[in-house]
């Protein structure tokens, strides 16, 4: 019996297939055992705390993070601007300078790991934002000069005790380069041109916050100050 020229190259195929699903299943042929490939279910999750803060849902994107990452305030090693430890950093930062300091966050993180993060006091509200200040300054030492997070620092500048004159410099400057990267950037720069008795700025960089606003909630009155 002769095999054809088209049979010879199936068979040809068929064994090769065998020998490569061999070679890939340890099991079923007794070859080499790979380890299987774990990913870190936190990339994703950074991911996704990113896409909430842009939302506006600040106390789910903390929350997110800190159950993530609940050691993160220790956390101060040199790292890269796209590392996934600076992204959640940056997540948990903003979400307190637009918080006001204060996270609810009892539904969202375990007690043993809530900390000093729910801002119930004064003390613990500056001390989130001190930490937001920090974390928003190293990240501007990595990624320098850099619009969107030049802003997010002068939002949380604008939060804290002896930070506004350089809140409103930074916010003016990058106003004047038509920079200013979120409505709540605006909304912070309009506030401090009010302490100065700017009325016609403040209404300016309010109409700025509105037409860049997704919801007319981002450009209402900042978060209350526990007395």
């Amino acid at each position: 019996m002769t095999i054809s020229k088209r049979g010879i190259q199936i068979m040809a195929v068929s064994m090769s297939l065998a020998s490569y699903l061999c070679t890939a299943s340890a099991l079923a042929c007794g070859g080499e055992w790979y380890p299987e490939v774990q990913i870190d279910p936190r990339i994703r999750g950074v991911a996704e705390a990113e896409k909430t803060l842009a939302k506006g849902n600040y106390q789910a994107a903390a929350g997110s993070v800190v159950r993530m990452i609940p050691h993160i305030e220790a956390l101060r090693a040199q790292r890269t601007a796209d590392s996934l430890v600076s992204r959640a950093e940056r997540v948990l930062a903003v979400a307190i300078a637009r918080s006001g300091g204060k996270l609810a966050l009892e539904r969202e993180v375990p007690a043993e790991v809530l900390g000093h993060w729910p801002g119930k006091t004064t003390l613990d509200q500056n001390k989130n934002l001190a930490w937001s200040v920090d974390t928003l300054r190293r990240g501007l030492a990595v990624q320098k000069d850099d619009p969107g997070l030049m802003t997010q620092l002068g939002e949380a500048l604008a939060q804290v005790d002896g930070g506004h004159e350089e809140a409103r410099t930074l916010l003016e400057s990058l106003a004047a380069r038509d920079l200013i990267g979120s409505p709540q950037g605006y909304r912070a720069l309009a506030e401090l041109r009010l302490q100065t008795g700017d009325e016609a700025g403040r209404i300016l960089a309010m109409k700025r916050c509105e037409s860049m606003a997704a919801t007319n909630k981002i450009c209402g009155v900042s978060a209350p100050r526990a007395s």
